[in-house]
């Protein structure tokens, strides 16, 4: 009875040291391409595969004999520290490579990239080596599905009630279905179906001119959903309206549930269709498309790349919480401001890469609101609240409820803190709900990036980052004194 309770600190131990090892083996790949490419920072590479390798390897034999065995309270505990362990491991290489940064931009770099965030404090990242940019790519196509969930996929140790409280506690969404009973055989069809919509979106990319190198970092990134581009312009960059396109269209199926793009792979047309959230999701896209490409015309703007392919690319990065730029949006007016944060605050799909609220939330919202509406005219009809075809209790609401209330709260919290420096309440709050979105997109004061920001705020949006990418509950329950009782 008494291990039921107390928290199997070992277990954690060396399923850390497990991820740090694969953290480690990761860093060979950029590694590699500084060494052949001749640059320096394949140092700064070998260094921190090291350190990382002998932590990991330290943490790993000292819990050989360990049956690794996780309960949900476990769950929540080492998917929070092992976010921050890998920014810590992580960040290494930005320190020491050629254009080295200190500790605090290094942290906010590696924790932006691992949630997907895609807020840089690189001013010219042309000027950085192949092998940092691969990096930042690279880290965030690992914590687009999730770093943990990797995990769960290549070990079958993890195919137990350990596994499946590790995939509840870093999946975002109301609730969590598997593809199949084993949770690593569903871990693995998500990443296949990731890699492979990585695979065709690169060859996409080739046949629009963009060189290999470009067009594997450009596709790691959108299908992340995080936006680390290897050019200053971001993908405005190559000036390219068919790119543009691709990107965007790469963009929209990042923000689908991973499991609805597995069941359309196996061709369940009509099962996928049937999905409320997702006719809700390309709904909410059409019509910001309309507004927005409303406001250019009005403004004079004329021809299919201005109408179009601008504006359905603005849209798809701000709701995404990709952070791409194509063009000037912060030029648009105030009226396509308004339309960004909106679309930032309510993210995609649950169970897909992005950040936000999330449409399933905002859904089931609504759908309260109205039956407590109904229910007010009429105290005998009782109807219930399904998101995605399945019902969500009272206790979902409640959660649902407090959620998005703990969100707001956060990301107001942000604002003042900014404000605090003297920042305009317009770009506080943009910068705010950015970080908590996992979304990237400045405006104002961040528009040219996050780099000049003071280190307290630097900080705070790293939580921000993290929080947001957890989906707060995660990381909240480890300050309750509840969790931490025998």
């Amino acid at each position: 009875m008494k291990d039921q309770y107390n928290i199997r600190y070992r277990s954690l131990l060396k399923i850390a040291g497990w991820l740090i090892l694969l953290e480690s083996g990761l860093m060979v790949v950029p590694l590699a391409v500084s060494l052949f490419g001749g640059e320096p920072d394949w140092k700064a590479f070998a260094i921190a595969a090291l350190v990382a390798g002998a932590t990991g390897g330290v943490a790993v034999a000292g819990n050989r004999g360990e049956h690794v065995r996780l309960n949900r309270r476990e769950g929540y505990l080492l998917i929070s520290f092992i976010w921050i362990v890998f920014s810590l491991f992580g960040m290494l290489p930005f320190m020491l490579c050629t254009h080295p940064v200190g500790l605090t931009d290094a942290f906010f770099e590696t924790m932006s990239g691992f949630t997907t965030t895609g807020a840089s404090i690189f001013s010219d990242v042309e000027a950085l080596g192949r092998g940092i940019l691969l990096w930042r790519a690279m880290i965030q196509w690992l914590g687009g599905l999730g770093i943990v969930l990797f995990l769960i996929a290549l070990l079958p140790a993890l195919n137990d009630s350990g596994g499946i409280a590790l995939f509840n506690a870093e999946m975002t969404g109301i609730s969590h279905d598997k593809l199949h009973p084993q949770i690593r055989r569903t871990a693995a069809s998500l990443w296949l179906v990731y890699s492979v919509l990585t695979a065709v979106m690169v060859i996409f990319l080739l046949a629009g001119g963009m060189n290999l190198f470009d067009s594997l970092c450009q596709a790691m990134t959108t299908l992340s959903t995080g936006g680390f581009s290897t050019r200053n312009a971001s993908i405005a960059a190559w000036g390219s309206p068919y790119i543009a396109s691709v990107v965007t269209v790469f963009m929209l199926l990042g923000g689908i549930n991973f499991l609805l793009l597995y069941n359309l792979s196996q061709r369940h047309f009509r099962e996928v269709w049937k999905n409320d959230v997702l006719r809700s999701y390309l709904a909410i896209v059409f019509i910001a498309w309309a507004v927005t490409a409303g406001i250019l015309a009005a403004k004079g703007e004329r021809g299919f790349d201005s109408l179009v392919v601008a504006p359905l690319f603005h849209v798809a990065s701000s709701i995404t919480s990709t952070g791409f730029a194509y063009s000037d949006y912060g030029a648009w007016g105030s009226t396509a401001v308004c339309v960004t944060i909106l679309l930032m605050l309510c993210g995609a799909c649950a169970g897909s890469t992005t950040g936000g609220i999330k449409i399933d939330r905002i859904s089931a919202l609504f759908k309260n609101l109205r039956n407590e509406v109904v229910y007010t005219l009429f105290p005998r009809h009782m109807k219930s609240v399904e998101v995605g075809g399945k019902v969500v209790g009272e206790r979902g609401l409640i959660r649902v409820m407090a959620f998005i209330s703990i969100y707001l709260l956060l990301t107001g919290a942000g604002t003042l803190l900014m404000s605090f420096y003297g920042y305009s309440v317009t770009d506080s709050f943009f910068a705010s709900a950015s970080g908590m979105g996992n979304n990237g997109l400045g405006l104002g004061a961040t528009g040219s990036g996050f780099g000049g920001l003071p280190s307290p705020l630097k900080w705070f949006m790293s939580a921000e980052m993290l929080i947001g990418r957890l989906e707060i509950f995660t990381v909240m329950v480890l300050f309750y004194k509840a969790f931490w009782r025998r």
